[in-house]
């Protein structure tokens, strides 16, 4: 046994398996109240109360990471590595991974940065990969711009390198903070959050219930009883209610007319900005589709570009910070050559459906037509391939 293995030996028997260095103080850090938006941080007000904000994160989100993914070996005689993939298997699935890379990818968009602490097990190997809070995480830098460890709640130093699995947004530069994909529609947000939460409902009251304007002469009544009387009229003075009045009271009706339509056309223009600046296709945020070919050709684009930046992102730093780290552990266990290390498991995405499934059944029935009757006959292989399913399907069937 190696030098390292009887010190874990020593460790679990001593300590057992580590807890987490963060701890949870108070309550939760994810507050429910609406009370709590102002002093939020702002990216992820939107993110909580513009629907289509959290709509698109969580969509980009779902796409890039719902196929799942695989790990490959990259090795002169693979088979002789096989422990290795095996093991990073076994760890990927403790920690839940799959889990894990999609809330990073939603929370590096709303934040533009977030980590997860790497809880390890009394054999040194992660258990739990924890998610920190991403406005008290920092990475610190040295004067040669090489990561030092991470800032965490104002504490300097308080994480190694290797205890944080780290990710940006669109990381410009050295200092390993990214961008928030939020921040150029916080406007937009605002101007919609107004529009849907305050001048709407305003609307729809003044659309079926116009307001009355009464004047009532009250010169000859004392101070007390004219305000009384004012009360009554304006408390009477309601959609539904019947009012009696003399001919000292003067009633005007006011009736709005406010333009819906110019409304909702400025509405929609705030939800293609929404849509735009997070590359999410319209229908799939529940939106009409008003032509399937454009639709298909959004989508298509959609995931050749959003969904495939997303996953190249992701794969890179999964394998950097990961798999090359636990692939070298596992080598030095069995003391096996690791610099340069003579196996790498990669991250390979499964691919992800390029159509929409709905949208093109329908097309497909109307190729097929009645009985067969349609464009594309009696060719059931042209529609199984027009649907992205496999033909072979009908041959299994036919036997």
């Amino acid at each position: 046994m190696t030098l390292s293995g009887l010190l874990r030996g020593l460790r679990r028997v001593l300590w057992g398996a580590p807890a987490p260095k963060a701890k949870r103080y108070g309550e939760t850090s994810t507050p429910t109240s609406s009370t709590y938006y102002r002093g939020m941080n702002e990216d992820y007000r939107w993110f909580r109360q513009d629907e289509l904000v959290r709509k698109c994160i969580v969509s980009n989100a779902f796409f890039a990471t719902t196929a799942g993914y695989e790990t490959i070996l990259e090795a002169e005689e693979p088979k002789k590595y096989r422990q290795v993939e095996e093991k990073i298997d076994e760890l990927n699935k403790a920690v839940n991974m799959d889990l894990a890379l999609f809330v990073a990818q939603v929370k590096r968009s709303v934040y533009g940065k977030t980590g997860f602490e790497v809880v390890l097990d009394e054999d040194d190997y992660p258990r739990r990969l924890l998610s920190l809070q991403s406005t008290e995480l920092k990475p610190d830098i040295d004067e040669d711009w090489t990561l030092t460890g991470f800032t965490y709640k104002g504490k300097k130093g308080f994480y190694e390198p290797g205890e944080v699995l780290y990710f940006t947004n669109l990381q410009l530069e050295a200092d390993m903070l990214g961008l928030s994909d939020v921040e150029p529609v916080r406007s937009v947000c605002q101007a919609r959050h107004e529009l849907l939460r305050e001048n709407f409902p305003e609307i729809a009251r003044n659309l079926w219930a116009p307001y009355v304007i009464l004047k009532a002469d009250t010169s000859g009544l004392p101070s007390e009883e004219a305000e009384k009387a004012i009360e009554s009229l304006a408390e009477v003075a309601r959609a539904g209610k019947s009012i009696a009045v003399n001919e000292s009271v003067e009633a005007t009706v006011v009736d709005m007319t406010p333009d819906i339509d110019g409304l909702n056309g400025l509405l929609d223009r705030l939800e293609q900005a929404v849509t735009a600046n997070f590359g999410t296709p319209r229908f799939l945020l529940g939106k009409p589709i008003e032509n399937r070919a454009t639709a298909y050709a959004e989508l298509e684009a959609y995931v050749q570009g959003t969904v495939h930046s997303i996953q190249r992102y992701l794969k890179r730093e999964v394998e950097r910070q990961w798999y090359d780290r636990w692939t070298r552990k596992i080598l030095e266990e069995e003391d096996t050559q690791t610099e340069p290390l003579p196996v790498q498991v990669k991250h390979r995405w499964n691919p992800v459906r390029t159509m929409d499934v709905y949208a093109m059944a329908d097309a497909a029935a109307k190729l097929w037509g009645s009985h067969g009757m349609g464009p594309l006959g009696d060719n059931l292989e042209k529609i199984w391939m027009l649907m992205g399913w496999d033909p072979g399907e009908l041959e299994e069937e036919a036997k």
